[in-house]
């Protein structure tokens, strides 16, 4: 027979069920279970069972009430001087039960449930409802204990819910939730209880208030202990993603070796890792290895899990029998005793079945089945964005916050952060380090010393490697033979990513055995096909760079872009469109191998990849950047020749569509002179093309008529047809601009079907462009509006910017005139702002004036609310956007 009071009142039979008991017969048997076996006199079981009052006929009707309870129970009820007892030997009792076990499987609901009874039931109820309040807080703080957070927060979120005056369970409530990052919901946990509190006239105590503190402020010692596993020193910011990730390899294999460059924090990610996964073993151990030298790693492992040496039996074969159950063990760095680590390793794996291994290393084990986590920098931003979301940003704000005894990065100070955070690669040891420098510099001062890093980068960690920067790369690249540490050092060389042919051209030799030593040992990063070393390692490596070396990598980086580049680049077309972007992935490559050879170099070979680069520099919008070098080119190598006239006129090119039309001139002219000297017909008519564009934009009409009769000529002498095209188009559009449409016609025609003929799309799209003017201004507006839709079409297709702009603002004055006012202001202030952030200015008089034209008519024609509305619209309207819309 077994009673239940943990919950509703009950008897259950030998088979399990409940018994049908009236109401006052099971409210004394709640009296009788209340007193544990105690004789209860008919004085005491009246008051219990009547406690507003026994009546008259009370005492007859107790003991009708004892015989039908001993209907159920039998003779249990017995007679005691002066009163009954209930014998319950032999029986079970869950309140007995649940005082002697804690077990709270037992309750089904609040003791003595349902029951009318007086004071001595509510009194055994109330202590019962306080040891179960203890035994939720004890399994609550054994279940923190083993790690088991999310199934703490699950039961006691139900509990909370129940009692949310119970501050204890509230506050296990809310480091549960904390430790399995709901931080958001921990406060909320608070605020309910202090709610609750309120309405009783109360507020929360001091120990509740200082937890939701500390979790508002989210303090480090709130975070989960775990056994075997060293306490946080100070907050794990980030990683998230990856420690997600992380886990899902490693409960899905038995070894996972975390690699990564020095300063990627494999250390931190391994601990944080065994701290989430400590609940799910048995024990955990750490094994650190930075500092073992001498000796079997057996002795050291031993040493870490507390196995004692035994006598006459090899260390390794006492440690595999005593390691049993589910072990993770983590070795931390690796890659100084990698063959060792491998052996230990692979012995471990053969010989202990629930033992799971977490290596750090910056080169892989190369054991079967053992799985490859690549550890990189923190997220940063985005190039022009200073999103303090990021993971590295966080964290420097963190270390900036210590650094500062609280004070965190202002907002104006969240661009510079940023900034630091993309150059430090989102090291987390670097930025630790950068940000203890705060104490004595300002952010932007850190960030402009940067090109001295690893003098600026240093601390004072008890950790040597984590010292410095420098200490931290050094560690790796000792640990490198001579053919990788000097391939290493030529990398340097290359300002980002490089593919294996530049590799080998800069190492004089084949690299790829090297080069993928290199990238086992995180020196140097492989994806999306090409390789890549962090800022921080290519500034390591030129610095260890000696000056004969240097010499030598530059020299044959200079030698080799001299090369790449001294094919031009395809006319048009899916060839021209790849050209763009191989040359923009190599582009900061290509201006180190430029900068070297003009400061240290042969300046001339500065000058043959300067000259060699305008037209990427032209078409990508980069004209300031490709005047800048081209200057300074020609300045370093003044010799008249074929090279200093093409750079000449590649300068007068960049600077006419940068806005500096006396600077194009006096370029372009000198570029002419040069190729007259030398007698260059070809350059002469490239000369003149370009000087008669710059004289047209200057309005000097007779010398922009006389620049391109002349380059027509000289064409037409040489059967040179693109160059016949090209002539023909520039020229027209002189004679536009005099008014003279009947002469610039023909021409335009000639040259669109010149570009044809040739396949020249990026030349047709210019012929289409300007006959699409030419029939605007003669009132056609359907072959006009026809024409310049096709020639946005082959702009966009190629991807020249400059080119679609001026097919927008041909597009939007067509809207004006054809009534569409609000929608052709739209795209012309559309246009003006694109053209802004491109630094390419419109320079042909008579479509500047064309254009004034038509954003007066349209504001005319508008209401200012209209007016408002297309400028308004314009700004939340993409360049992009526009076009698909045109094009549709």
């Amino acid at each position: 027979m077994r009673f239940e009071v943990l919950g509703p009142v009950r008897v259950c039979t030998s088979d399990g069920e409940a018994a049908t008991l009236a109401p006052k017969p099971r409210a004394l048997l709640a009296v009788l279970l209340a007193a544990a076996g105690r004789p209860v006199t008919v004085e005491r079981l009246l008051s219990e069972l009547w406690p507003e009052g026994a009546p008259s006929t009370a005492t007859a009707t107790l003991q009708m009430h004892v015989s039908a309870l001993r209907k159920v129970v039998g003779d249990r009820v017995g007679t005691a001087p002066g009163g009954y007892r209930l014998d319950l030997v032999g029986a079970f009792f869950d309140a007995a039960e649940f005082e002697t076990g804690g077990d709270l499987g037992l309750w089904r609901g609040d003791p003595y449930e349902g029951v009318a009874a007086g004071p001595a039931v509510s009194a055994a109820a109330a202590r019962l409802a306080e040891l179960r309040l203890t035994a939720r807080n004890e399994w609550a703080q054994r279940a923190l204990a083993d790690g088991r957070h999310v199934a703490a927060a699950t039961e006691l979120a139900g509990w909370a819910a129940e009692q949310p005056t119970a501050e204890g369970l509230v506050k296990q409530l809310m480091l549960a939730l904390y430790r399995s990052g709901r931080a958001g919901d921990a406060l909320s946990a608070y605020d309910r209880t202090a709610a609750a509190l309120d309405d009783l006239g109360a507020r929360p105590g001091p120990e509740l208030d200082a937890l939701a503190a500390a979790v508002r402020r989210q303090d480090p010692t709130l975070d989960r202990p775990a056994h075997g596993v060293p306490a946080q020193r100070n907050r794990f910011i980030g990683r998230r993603a990856e420690l997600d990730r992380a886990i899902g390899l490693l409960g899905t294999a038995r070894l996972l070796t975390v690699v990564g460059p020095g300063g990627a924090g494999k250390t931190r990610l391994s601990l944080e890792l065994a701290r989430e996964l400590a609940a799910d073993h048995d024990t955990v151990h750490i094994v650190e290895l930075a500092e073992h030298r001498d000796g079997p790693l057996g002795a050291r492992l031993a040493a870490a899990t507390g196995i004692r040496e035994e006598p006459g039996t090899p260390i390794l074969e006492t440690v595999t029998r005593l390691l049993t159950g589910r072990v993770l063990l983590v070795l931390d760095n690796c890659e100084h005793v990698r063959p060792q680590a491998a052996e230990l390793v692979h012995t471990l794996l053969a010989t202990c079945p629930g033992v799971r291994v977490l290596t750090t290393s910056r080169e892989q084990l190369g054991l079967s089945g053992e799985v490859i986590f690549t550890l990189g920098g923190l997220a940063t931003p985005a190039p022009g964005s200073a999103d303090p979301h990021t993971d590295a940003v966080r964290l420097l704000a963190d270390r900036v916050a210590a650094a500062r005894g609280g004070a965190g990065l202002a907002p104006a100070e969240l661009a510079v952060a940023a900034e630091l955070c993309r150059r430090l690669d989102g090291l987390p040891l670097a930025i630790e380090l950068a940000a203890a420098r705060l104490r004595a510099l300002p952010l932007s001062e850190i960030v402009s010393r940067l090109d001295r890093r690893f003098d600026l980068l240093t601390g004072s960690s008890p950790v040597q490697r984590h010292q410095t920067m420098r200490a931290a790369i050094d560690w790796g690249y000792e640990l490198l033979d001579v053919p990788q540490q000097e391939l290493l050092r030529r990398l340097g060389v290359f300002a980002g990513g490089f593919d294996l042919a530049a590799a080998a051209e800069v190492a004089g030799a084949d690299p790829l055995e090297p080069l993928t030593q290199l990238v086992d040992r995180s020196m140097v990063e492989w994806r999306d096909g090409r390789y890549r070393l962090i800022e921080t390692i290519r500034e390591y490596a030129r610095e260890r760079l000696g000056p004969a070396e240097r010499s030598e990598a530059f020299g044959r980086l200079v030698a080799y872009w001299i090369g790449r580049l001294a094919e031009p680049p395809p006319v048009d077309g899916p060839a021209h469109t790849g050209w763009l972007a191989a040359t923009a992935a190599e582009h900061d490559t290509i201006v180190a191998a430029l900068n070297w050879a003009l400061r240290e170099g042969d300046p001339a070979d500065g000058l043959r990849i300067a000259a060699a680069m305008w037209w990427y520099w032209w078409i990508s919008g980069r004209m300031a950047e490709g005047l800048t070098w081209l200057d300074q080119a020609l300045a370093a190598s003044a010799e008249p020749s074929a090279l200093r006239a093409r750079a000449l006129r590649a300068a007068a090119a960049l600077a006419r569509n940068s806005g500096d039309l006396v600077a194009a001139r006096r370029l372009g002219e000198e570029g002419l002179a040069v190729f007259r000297a030398l007698d260059d017909r070809t350059g002469m008519v490239a000369a003149l093309n370009n000087l008669l564009i710059t004289a047209q934009a200057q309005e000097d009409y007779p010398a922009s008529l006389a620049f391109g009769h002349e380059a027509l000529e000289l064409a037409e002498q040489a059967s040179d047809a693109r160059m016949v095209a090209a002539a023909s188009n520039n020229t027209a559009g002189t004679l536009r601009c005099l008014g003279r449409l009947d002469e610039a016609e023909p021409l335009f025609t000639r040259a669109l079907n010149g570009f044809r003929a040739l396949g020249d799309r990026r030349g047709e799209a210019a012929a289409l462009s300007n006959l699409s003017t030419t029939d605007r201004r003669r009132g056609r507006y359907e072959p006009a509006r026809r024409a310049m839709r096709e020639a946005l079409a082959v702009y966009t297709e190629l991807g020249i910017a400059e080119g679609q702009l001026d097919a927008v603002e041909g597009l939007a004055q067509l809207d004006v005139l054809e009534g569409d006012a609000e929608g052709g202001l739209r795209l012309l202030a559309v246009a003006e702002r694109e053209r802004t952030e491109l630094g390419a200015p419109t320079f042909t008089p008579d479509e500047i004036a064309d254009r004034d034209r038509a954003e007066a008519a349209a504001r005319d024609a508008l209401g200012p609310a209209a007016v408002a509305r297309a400028y308004r619209d314009a700004t939340a309207t993409t360049l992009e956007s526009a076009v698909a819309q045109l094009l549709a």
